[in-house]
C-alpha cells in the first residue's frame, strides 16, 4: 500500500509522528533529526535538485557529529537520507541516500539496535537542554496546537465599536 503525501516534508512529518515512543526527534528548518534504538539520521526533503538536498543533508549530519562530539566521548553515525515523494531518478553520485517517502518508515525502523536505551536519554537531554546548535526539539509541525474547542478565560477579545 502506497500513502500519497503532497510534499516531502509533510510525509518525513507524517511518519516521524508514527515513530514508538522513546525516539528522538529535531528540527532545523526543513531538516529533521532523528534517533532512535536502529540509528541516528538527518532527513531532508527532496525536490527538483536532489543534489543541493544531499548536501545539505550531508552538512547536517556532520555539523550534528560535530556538536556531539563536544559533549560526548562516542558518537554514533548519522546516515545522511534525502526523502522524495517520487521514485528517485538514477542519479549521478549524491552525498546522501535517496529514500522514497513510503520506504523512510523501514529505513528509520528496521535493523539492529545499536543505540543503547540510556545513550538514546543523554542525546534526548541533549537536544532538549539545547546543546546541538541549530536544531530544536520535536518537529517544526509537533508545536502547533489549535484549541477550538472553548475560548480561554481572560483571553482578549475582538475590539467592539
Amino acid at each position: 500500500m502506497s500513502i500519497t503525501h503532497p510534499t516531502p516534508l509533510e510525509g518525513i512529518d507524517h511518519i516521524l509522528a508514527d515513530l514508538p515512543d522513546g525516539w528522538v526527534i529535531g528540527w532545523w528548518d526543513e531538516g529533521r533529526l532523528v534517533i532512535g534504538p536502529s540509528g541516528a539520521f538527518v532527513l531532508t526533503p527532496g525536490q527538483l535538485d536532489l543534489g543541493a538536498a544531499a548536501d545539505r543533508a550531508q552538512w547536517l549530519a556532520q555539523h550534528t557529529r560535530s556538536q556531539l562530539a563536544r559533549h560526548l566521548s562516542w558518537v554514533p553515525f548519522i546516515d545522511a537520507a534525502v526523502v522524495s515523494v517520487v521514485d528517485p531518478p538514477i542519479q549521478p553520485a549524491v552525498a546522501a541516500i535517496v529514500v522514497p517517502v513510503d520506504l523512510l518508515s523501514e529505513l528509520l525502523i528496521e535493523g539492529n539496535p545499536v543505540i543503547e536505551p540510556t545513550a538514546l536519554a543523554v542525546l534526548a537531554t541533549l537536544l532538549g537542554q539545547g546543546e546541538l546548535h541549530g536544531w530544536r526539539e520535536g518537529s517544526a509541525t509537533s508545536d502547533v496546537k489549535i484549541d477550538l474547542c472553548e475560548p480561554q478565560p481572560n483571553a482578549p477579545r475582538g475590539a467592539h465599536l
